[in-house]
């Protein structure tokens, strides 16, 4: 007897026998992303049936489903994503898109098998291998926030979404790499990572690591931190699913703060469904971040009490019937930049019709959309970071002595040691701070921005709801495909890439008082080779209910492909025969 889940994988129920490695050219002997049994001994001999596992675009059931057959253990499964990132982070293409591999990964990795044969699995995560952005402390590797400065330290402890992981079980594999100070385009340490579908291309920001490494199959799962666009603007360029959460819903305790009203972790995965069993690990009431606290405290009733205390299962949203009946705001302001993703966007909306959805086009109204999206740097981000000094240097305090304590000193280094070496700090990075130095929370500014506009930003977005009776608002995330790499490091020319003017809606989710959820879907891959995303965007706490959306519309869609320039490599495919 034999089981199949969704993206193929076939597993026999009981005990199998030896396992074999098919070599060769290296591609899978199967579809990507799916094992199917291969009947060995010819068709006029006798047949032995062969369980097939392919390690291009695994999902967690697939490898659970390995792990319970036998063709696969934790510490197999961590060396065929070392040997990838050898392949095409080291050399090859070099994507550049990992800072730091755990050094004990093996090791725990066998600890991992060895608790599964004894006790069985923790959660689902068990064995599952995770990339952190390296802006979120671990005890046993150091993080950076991009920066050289930082390039040693080594945090006093974890971060309460990685001691999260690892209490159920997750590896992680390592930290991935990210813009300095979570706003540059490259960083001081790694400098500039690439677009794994397309190599004159970048991967967005700030979570840049973490997008192109799950793109180049180098993990399972990643998570990254979004300010203003940070999961979801990197997840689209790289054509991943990316989830920004109501903000507060993940605890931000243990990451290196950029800006405390807007900042949250957010999952990233290759499918909905991987998604959500990472927003179901790291969800949950942390008393040492006090937005967590608030946010938990007006959770909506009844599941208020299970979400505070991490009970809450979101993949019970995945639903393939969820877009049935759902009223849906088409931002018509977002479209009008690239023929080819206002086409791909059209067709996501066709396939959500068919599903059952409702779409009712919206536009947003001028005074908002000029205020709050195509000038909402000026007017909210650059007060908003008043805040900065003082958030940065408390996270500082929690770091060891050999740490620089002050801004006032991170800028002196950049600009008499770092801004001598090949990897200049980017300009932006050294404004955030030298702007810092003048400005605090205490400004009127700042007060008046957190007391009224935030306030009146949250009113706004919701009376949109209102007014459509919508339930979620949908648009292409952005209207331009990956931008050529283009900074005072890096700078690769590209005559065939097609600029947008249009709004962009990066900061709509998080510059308010609440911040709104919103989740980004591979929608399929233009003419130059490079995806895109379609975005669902909800009420706060609607985070369950964008999964669903996400699910019913991804399942039916099914446009999330590996990059032809990271192909598998000899030996991913594994068979384990059955006795």
């Amino acid at each position: 007897m034999s089981t199949l889940n969704r993206r193929g994988f076939i597993g026999a129920v009981g005990a199998v026998g030896a396992l074999g490695i098919v070599g060769g050219t290296g591609a899978p002997a199967f579809a990507q992303g799916s094992a199917t049994p291969q009947p060995a001994g010819g068709i006029s001999g006798p047949r032995h049936w062969e369980y097939s596992f392919g390690l291009e675009e695994a999902t967690i059931a697939d490898i659970a489903a390995a792990f319970d057959s036998g063709a696969l253990t934790c510490v197999k499964l961590t060396q065929l994503y070392l040997a990838r990132i050898a392949a095409y982070e080291d050399a090859g293409i070099r994507l550049n898109s990992i800072t730091t591999i755990n050094p004990d990964a093996l090791r725990t990795a066998a600890e991992l098998d060895r608790e599964r044969q004894r006790s069985g699995p923790r959660s689902p995560l068990h064995g599952i291998p995770v990339l952190l952005k390296d802006n979120i402390d671990t005890f046993d590797m150091p993080t950076s926030n991009g920066s050289v400065i930082l390039k040693d330290s080594i945090p006093p402890n974890d971060a309460f979404i990685a001691d999260a992981l690892r209490r159920r079980g997750a590896l992680i594999l390592g930290k991935a790499s990210m813009g300095e100070f979570a706003g540059g385009s490259y960083n001081t340490i790694d400098g500039q990572v690439t677009n794994p579908y397309h190599l004159k291309r970048n991967t967005g920001g700030s979570s840049a690591g973490p997008g192109a490494a799950l793109a180049a199959n180098f993990a399972v799962l990643a998570i990254g931190t979004d300010t203003s666009t940070s999961v979801r603007g990197p997840a689209s360029y790289n054509g991943i699913v990316g989830l920004r959460p109501t903000t507060g819903l993940i605890s931000r305790d243990g990451i290196a703060p950029k800006n405390l009203l807007f900042d949250t972790a957010g999952p990233m995965a290759r499918t909905v469904t991987d998604t959500a069993l990472m927003l179901t690990a790291v969800a949950g009431q942390d008393t040492a971040d006090p937005l967590s606290v608030e946010v938990y405290e007006n959770f909506p009733q009844p599941l208020r009490k299970k979400a505070a205390q991490g009970r809450l299962d979101y993949t019970k949203y995945l639903d393939k019937n969820s877009l049935k009946g759902v009223r849906l705001g088409a931002v018509r302001d977002f479209f009008g930049g690239d023929p080819e993703i206002d086409a791909l966007a059209e067709k996501a909306l066709d396939t959500m019709r068919r599903r059952g959805a409702k779409i009712i086009d919206i536009h947003l109204d001028p005074a908002f959309l000029d205020f709050y999206i195509s000038n909402g740097g000026s007017n909210i981000r650059t007060i908003a970071d008043y805040r900065f000094k003082a958030d940065w240097e408390k996270y500082l305090a929690t770091l060891g002595p050999k740490v620089p304590k002050t801004v006032a000193e991170f800028v002196h280094i950049y600009e008499t040691v770092v801004n001598k070496s090949p990897l200049p700090v980017e300009q932006s990075v050294l404004d955030l701070l030298k702007r810092s130095l003048t400005t605090s929370a205490d400004m009127p500014a700042y007060k008046n921005l957190v007391e009224k506009v935030l306030p009146e930003a949250t009113r706004l977005k919701l009376a949109m709801f209102e007014k459509y009776k919508i339930d979620a608002m949908v648009f292409p995330y952005w209207s331009s495909f990956a931008a050529p790499i283009s900074n005072p490091a890096f700078s690769i020319p590209d005559p065939t890439y097609v600029p947008s003017t249009r709004p962009q809606p990066a900061i709509f989710a998080g510059y308010s008082s609440i911040g709104f959820p919103g989740i980004v879907v591979p929608m399929g891959i233009g003419s130059q080779g490079l995806p895109m995303t379609i975005s669902f965007m909800g009420r706060p706490y609607s985070d369950g209910q964008l999964l669903g959306y996400a699910y019913d519309y991804e399942q039916a869609s099914q446009l999330r492909a590996p990059s032809p320039l990271v192909p598998p490599l000899p030996g991913e495919t594994l068979v384990a025969p059955t006795p």
